[in-house]
This record gives C-alpha cells, sequence and structure tokens, in this order.
C-alpha cells in the first residue's frame, strides 16, 4: 500500500468535459459571471490535487447507482446549491494513483457524461 501522501491525481478526458460543460453554462450567463468560473475554476482543481493526494479515501465510496465504485467529495459550502459541486473518484491503492472522474453541480441530476 502506498503512503496517502504519495498518491498522484490525475484528470480524466471526462473530468475535463464537465469543466467545458460547467463553463459553457457560465459564458451564457455573461462575462462577469464566465470570469468568477475561472477563479473557481482553479480553486477547485487546486482543492481536489491537495487534498486528494494527501488522503484518497477522504471521499464516501458509492454503494449503488451508476456511479457505484466510485468515491465522491464535496466542494463548497454554500447555502446556494448551485455554487456546490460534487467530485467523483477512483483510486487505484496499489499503484499510488487517482483519477478524478467527474464533476457535477450538486443540484444536477448526476448523471455520468458518456464519450
Amino acid at each position: 500500500m502506498k503512503k496517502e501522501n504519495h498518491f498522484k491525481v490525475s484528470f480524466t478526458e471526462e473530468f475535463d468535459l464537465c469543466l467545458d460543460n460547467i463553463q459553457q453554462f457560465f459564458a451564457e450567463q455573461g462575462e462577469e459571471t464566465l470570469n468568477w468560473w475561472y477563479t473557481k475554476e482553479d480553486e477547485i482543481i487546486d482543492h481536489i490535487e491537495s487534498n486528494l493526494s494527501e488522503n484518497p479515501f477522504i471521499g464516501r465510496e458509492i454503494q449503488k447507482g451508476s456511479f457505484k465504485g466510485l468515491r465522491r467529495i464535496t466542494y463548497g459550502k454554500s447555502k446556494h446549491t448551485m455554487l456546490n459541486y460534487i467530485i467523483y473518484y477512483v483510486v487505484y491503492e496499489n499503484d499510488g494513483y487517482i483519477d478524478v472522474i467527474n464533476i457535477l453541480p450538486s443540484r444536477s441530476k448526476r448523471k455520468r457524461i458518456k464519450k
């Protein structure tokens, strides 16, 4: 087993696609909102990378549904739920890697994006 502080976090293409969809939504709201998202996007990625590389098992494991087997963490503590995000990831304990797979606004229907 790898030491928890040695896990490498990688972001999948699916995760990037999710970020693109979120960005498109904010772009439709106007330039000021889009600029806010750019700042928030960097914060979210830094948060994911630093927290998961130090403690990959911080997220609860999903027991059923289309996300079964993945773990999830939440970013944000806003009372406005659209400003909070659920991040889904998988830990490869023996290899010391974490794949971040999906990010969704917490009010979404939580369906995975199909390629």
